[in-house]
């Protein structure tokens, strides 16, 4: 069962699918062969030197699609976990996934058109791209770093149109017989929305990191490099075409913040990092551009810009979490909305539970005589108590007040005062209209600090239950297919059973190939690459090699056949 992970924060797990392995056909099967065998073989040379213990070791096998369970308790001995999730998630969950040292992997297996490149969440670019570096202790660290600080970058609000036009045109290319005018419309929802995001957002700045180094990056130097992205590390394609001299190569830096990328095309610039310490570096400096860095107005106002859920710090130590909806000139007082939940020091534990709220307006700043409120002597604290029920007036130096009803005073663990509790309040802010609340929390806050996204502490968000969905989903398949996928069962069956079971059954199957499926050369590739490791003399495979070569002239190059000769050949050679 792929529930079987140490930590799930309870938020994410709605996100988590069960992989149902035996969906996997024997043309997926053969698919992941196709491709892992060759990659294997390409990157023993070409990739950074953990690539190849990492697959074992993480639970890969160039032999069958992996099961994420299995993937699960191997990556548990490098500090990771694994889960299975549905295609695309959402950005700020995937940074959370990773943030949390877990991996998602989405568990399709891509088609057959698209075994050089595909554009679309699958379980060859996620298994065999991602995991097999994570052993690597600086590369592991980089990554969970990064979906840190990405959980904390604020977006903007034309950026989900984006996420969800590259979804739509990533999974309409990666669909089998999709109509070319449904691609069209794809892609022109794609321009609209990335020309609607005229301004890139820090959360968008720092996934261009992302894609530039754990996607797509080079570690060596511009002319002596090694492969460490997972889109170089599972792209039969930009594997080798990355090397072309057309494909510049540049040092690394946090400039590459400003680079925009086109997930849905091969790339045409790679950046190369002399060492994965250096990647952290490269992330210390980016850190230093994002709002939770710079602190203060700046903060305030990208949460603002944001209109996504925020949690701001005060110099007190206080944390609120809400949308911020609006902020005072001077950063005197700062206006939330929608649920609205306090923590002391990163802990809710420590002061008022969550709660669903009406707008809230923290005043903020010292006291009218120069205290600040959280430090209020006793003798203060125990007149306010003493005065409880009356109406009085409290005055910031801001000039922000609160005239009402003190009902109560709730203190932090350490003593000091969390927050007023008013009634039949109104509360005066510069700036601003008053507001008139029959009831009023009136948080100890002091200063604002800084800004970042999301909550600060996970307890804010409702648990979810885990999804009760299956995947990969069943496939449709066309006449062609359901009359090709008995004969990939049957030769899958006799390469797992051996030398013999290969000689006595892939003749049967070459007829039918002959007679009914002219144009077939992945399972044709598969028979051949089967004789070979079996080690059967046979003058199929002889036959099988020339209809290759044919069928390569046939479909006039645009099917991988000739790098899967290639790698056969290599192959031969190295076993002589």
């Amino acid at each position: 069962m792929q529930r079987a992970v140490p930590y799930v924060p309870p938020h994410l797990r709605a996100f988590v699918v069960e992989q149902d392995y035996d969906r996997y056909s024997a043309v997926d099967q053969a698919v992941w062969r196709f491709v892992l065998l060759q990659m294997r073989s390409r990157l023993a040379e070409t990739a950074h030197p953990a690539y190849l213990q990492g697959l074992g070791a993480t639970g890969i096998s160039v032999e069958r699609i992996p099961s994420i369970a299995q993937m699960n308790d191997c990556l548990s001995r490098f500090g990771w976990s694994a889960v299975c999730v549905d295609g695309f998630i959402p950005p700020r969950a995937f940074q959370e996934f990773q943030a949390s040292a877990i991996l998602p992997i989405a568990a399709d297996v891509r088609t057959r058109d698209h075994l050089v490149y595909t554009p679309a969440p699958d379980i060859l670019h996620e298994a065999a791209g991602h995991a097999p570096i994570l052993p690597d202790p600086g590369f592991s660290a980089y990554l969970r770093r990064i979906g840190d600080l990405g959980r904390q970058a604020f977006t903007l609000p034309e950026e989900g149109e984006v996420f969800r036009a590259i979804r739509e045109l990533s999974e309409v290319k990666e669909r089998p017989g999709a109509p070319a005018d449904e691609v069209t419309r794809a892609e022109d929802a794609l321009a609209r929305a990335i020309a609607g995001a005229a301004e890139a957002s820090e959360a968008t700045r720092l996934s261009r990191l992302y894609w530039w180094t754990a996607e797509y990056g080079l570690v060596g130097r511009p002319d002596d490099y090694k492969l460490y992205g997972a889109g170089l590390l599972s792209s039969l394609g930009e594997s080798e075409s990355c090397h072309d001299p057309a494909v510049e190569k540049f040092v690394l830096d946090e400039r590459c913040m400003d680079v925009a990328y086109d997930i849905t095309r091969p790339q045409p610039r790679l950046y190369v990092v002399p060492s994965f310490d250096e990647l952290h570096e490269v992330l210390d400096r980016a850190q230093k551009t994002l709002a939770v860095a710079i602190g203060g107005k700046m903060a305030l106002d990208r949460a603002v810009r944001s209109r996504e859920t925020a949690s701001v710090r005060f110099s007190s130590g206080a944390w609120v979490t809400g949308v911020v909806v609006a902020r005072g000139p001077d950063a005197e007082w700062v206006e939330f909305g929608d649920r609205v939940a306090f923590a002391w020091d990163g802990a809710a534990s420590d002061g008022p539970a969550p709660e669903v709220a009406p707008e809230l307006c923290v005043l903020c700043g010292r006291l009218d005589d120069g205290t600040d409120l959280d430090r209020a002597a006793d003798a203060v604290v125990s007149g306010w108590a003493a005065a409880s029920g009356q109406r009085r007036v409290m005055r910031f130096a801001s000039g922000a007040s609160v005239e009402g009803r003190l009902e109560r005073v709730v203190r932090r663990k350490d003593g000091r005062v969390a927050c007023l509790e008013w009634s039949d309040a109104r509360v005066a802010r510069p700036g601003a209209m008053p507001l008139d609340c029959a009831h009023y929390r009136l948080v100890a806050a002091g200063t604002v600090v800084t800004a970042r996204a999301g909550a600060v502490d996970a307890a804010y968000h409702p648990e979810t239950s885990y999804s009760s969905a299956r995947v990969p989903l069943p496939t449709a398949l066309d006449v062609e297919s359901a009359l090709l996928l008995p004969l990939y069962e049957s030769a899958e069956r006799a390469h797992r059973a051996g030398a013999a079971a290969v000689a006595a059954t892939y003749p049967g199957i070459h007829s039918t190939l002959e007679r009914d499926h002219p144009r077939e050369w992945l399972l044709r590739w598969n028979l051949l690459e089967s004789l070979m490791k079996a080690g059967v003399a046979s003058d199929l495979a002889g036959a099988l090699r020339s209809e290759l070569e044919r069928l390569e002239v046939a479909y006039d190059r645009r099917q991988p056949i000739a790098s899967g000769l290639r790698y056969l050949a290599r192959a031969s050679r190295i076993a002589a």
